[in-house]
């Protein structure tokens, strides 16, 4: 078979069109074009329906990318293998975290120790980083407490208590801690339903028997804080997650054990590999300073 043309079929399928797919490798779309339809000739096999710029999978095509994927994976890890044998001194590694505050730390360890590594981070919610290694596109994620794949294995963990965000005219912002039962009927702003800190908050409720009232949902917990700070409603946000805000006071939630799991994970079937034992040791060593 033909790498560059597995190559090229690869990554239409993972981009969903033609266009976006030549711009990841920096290549003209003719090229992944031609590529692309030599495969499906040589092989007499139809791998996409073509919808104008958008492209989506046949069955055939569904199946290959799934072998691809594992091909590309090998691939990697095999490069992997080699810089880790080289002291892992070049090269790149794929973060996929669901915020920035827990991920900062640990990068700036791994820079500490391996200056010339090139990391790139994606930022989405819990579920959207398990899927970033699912389809092999990180290494690592981090992310709250989420229904474990068997998939994935967990490196390191850690518990931090979810808060209250108030807006700062707010009748509660001198407290220190809001009861549970408090917040029924409250108006609340919460994240998309893919959060875990949204989740294990509604959890909560759920126990207490009392049915959230949510007066908005937004996508970013950047977006729940200027929410809250317009006084739209109250938060709830993953305590190092916090920050400093002269709008916003911060509540402790009392009545109820409620703390989200921080998680490094990986795939599975990467964990014994060179990069990611070396990797994690320097993750966890940051993790526990």
């Amino acid at each position: 078979m033909n790498h560059a043309q597995l190559k090229a079929f690869h990554a239409v399928a993972r981009a969903g069109g033609f266009s976006a797919a030549a711009r990841s490798l920096g290549v003209t779309q003719p090229t992944l074009t031609v590529q692309v339809r030599a495969l499906e000739d040589g092989y007499r096999v139809s791998l996409f329906h073509r919808r104008g710029r958008y492209v989506t999978l046949t069955r055939a095509g569904e199946e290959l990318f799934t072998i691809a994927k594992r091909y590309f994976s090998v691939e990697r890890e095999a490069e992997e293998f080699l810089r880790a044998e080289g002291g892992l001194t070049r090269g790149r590694i794929a973060i996929a975290a669901d915020g920035p505050f827990h991920v900062m730390p640990l990068l700036g360890a791994v820079r500490k120790e391996l200056p010339s590594l090139e990391i790139v981070v994606s930022i989405g919610n819990s579920e959207e980083v398990v899927q970033a290694l699912l389809h092999y596109e990180a290494e690592f994620g981090l992310l709250s407490e989420y229904r474990m794949d068997e998939r994935l294995a967990v490196l390191s963990a850690s518990r931090h208590p979810i808060v209250l965000m108030i807006p700062a005219g707010h009748e509660w912002a001198g407290r220190d801690s809001i009861l549970i039962s408090e917040l029924r009927d409250k108006p609340l702003i919460l994240r998309e339903k893919g959060s875990a800190t949204r989740r294990r908050f509604e959890a909560a409720l759920s126990e207490a028997g009392i049915a959230p009232r949510i007066a908005l949902e937004i996508g970013s917990r950047e977006a729940v804080r200027e929410a809250v700070a317009a006084g739209l409603g109250l938060g709830v946000v993953q305590e190092p997650e916090r920050g400093v805000d002269a709008r916003i006071a911060v509540a402790h939630i009392a009545g109820v054990d409620l703390q989200a799991t921080e998680l490094i994970v990986c795939l599975e079937e990467r964990r014994e590999s060179p990069v990611i034992r070396r990797l994690a040791k320097l993750i966890g060593e940051a993790g526990r300073s």
